[in-house]
């Protein structure tokens, strides 16, 4: 194993620990333990998360599997972490990946690429890079697995993309957001340093 494959290995590992830490539920910790609790009274959001068998852990909804989910309502408001992928999405991968996740010249559309990739695949890409040659074109994705600002926001720009990739969320800004819980706050915090 090279040296940096051995510290994308930690860095991967990090912030898995980190994350589970954060969603693990103690007895001190007053974060909300199911999604009824997330408001009072319940945003339209965490109503159709419910409605939809989703749990939310203290920093995220996730659907059955574990993996990070987006929510969208009817009216396009949408759950924190999915404003936050749009957020993080146009900050950075939008320049190879295009506007609203649609592709580009020289980046595949993330939107056609979620409706068949999976979370690991996703989380996997973004942190090692990937290179493929096409028809005598080498198409290079970088590696950003000690991009902090990729990687501390990674669950927020895979809910986003999926969001996008089943077009329960048309182009452009999100029309309304649920406000940031205490938990994606400390966990982003502990994160970026």
């Amino acid at each position: 194993m090279n040296k940096f494959s051995k510290r994308l290995a930690v860095a991967v590992v990090s912030c898995t620990a980190a994350a589970m830490a954060l969603s693990a539920p103690s007895i001190a910790d007053d974060q909300p333990k199911d999604i009824k609790d997330r408001t009072a009274p319940p945003d339209p959001v965490s109503e159709l998360a419910k409605q939809q068998g989703y749990t939310f852990d203290g920093i995220r909804y996730r659907n059955k599997d574990g993996d990070p989910q987006y929510v969208v309502t009817k009216q396009y408001m949408v759950d924190w972490g999915t404003w936050n992928g749009f957020r993080r999405y146009h900050d950075a991968c939008h320049v190879c990946h295009g506007p609203n996740a649609l592709g580009s010249s020289f980046a595949p559309a993330l939107k056609d690429s979620l409706k068949t990739m999976d979370y690991n695949t996703f989380l996997a890409t973004v942190a090692g890079g990937k290179k493929e040659n096409k028809g005598g074109t080498m198409f290079v994705m970088p590696s950003f697995g000690e991009d902090k600002n990729i990687m501390c926001y990674i669950d927020d720009i895979y809910t986003y993309i999926k969001a996008r990739s089943t077009d329960a969320m048309p182009p452009g800004r999100p029309a309304n957001r649920e406000d940031i819980s205490d938990g994606a706050r400390k966990a982003a915090d502990e994160c970026t340093g």
